[in-house]
């Protein structure tokens, strides 16, 4: 009985130590830790506040004070078909007309799948703009991680409101594999069956992200 006491109380010192270390570590740590987030976060916008030239829609100057002004923590406002999207949305004036930066996810291959995207509304409905794949870390490497390729993402944008009526799919999906890329972003359909062999899940999972921002948009965001 004595050496189980024993025992225990060593152990109990063991988890106290620990626990002090952990919470030393990440009161030291936690101001750079937001710093990194925030820069990754910034940088995610930007990228998708590009036009297809690769020029800003929005000033740079002006997206940096619309994403430093705002402190919304990150939480699901919007779910639907195992698409999320989160808090917050940004909203920025352009000469396009209103841009709408939002995050999602949906479940991949191995888990999860986050994208930043822009959409511009339109006079028909919300067009989408640009989109950065931003963790698919859980994806097989040579197959669903090739989603991280620039190339592969473009084949995702810009689409046009009409296009858009329905929703995202990609071309497996749809039944559509002989069109070319640009051809099936006239109806709403990402061609991907070339460059992503064997690897449906995942864009597909970006595709369900993507269409729950819309859904959530078309749900009344004024």
């Amino acid at each position: 009985m004595k050496e189980y006491v024993k025992m225990g109380f060593i152990l109990l010192i063991y988890c106290a130590v620990a626990g002090f270390a952990l919470g030393l570590v990440y009161t030291i740590t936690k101001d750079r830790i937001a710093i990194v987030e925030l820069g990754k976060k910034f940088e995610a916008i930007e990228a998708v506040l590009k036009d297809e030239s690769g020029q800003y829609v929005v000033p740079l100057d002006k997206i940096k004070t619309t994403v430093a002004q705002v402190k919304d923590e990150t939480k699901v406002i919007f779910e639907e078909n195992n698409g999320k999207v989160y808090s917050p949305v940004y909203q920025f004036d352009s000469d396009m007309g209103i841009v709408y930066v939002l995050s999602g996810s949906a479940i991949g291959y191995g888990g999860a799948v986050s994208v930043v995207a822009s959409f511009v509304r339109k006079s028909d409905g919300f067009m989408l703009l640009s989109i950065r794949v931003t963790d698919y870390s859980q994806e097989t490497p040579g197959l669903g991680a090739k989603i991280g390729e620039e190339d592969i993402q473009k084949r995702f944008y810009p689409i046009e409101p009409s296009a858009l009526e329905n929703g995202l799919r990609v071309d497996k999906d749809a039944n559509m594999s002989n069109l070319s890329p640009q051809e099936a972003k006239t109806k709403g359909v990402v061609k991907v069956s070339d460059v992503m062999t064997g690897a449906t899940i995942t864009p597909r999972a970006v595709v369900n992200a993507i269409n729950a921002m819309l859904s959530y948009l078309k749900s009344g965001v004024k």
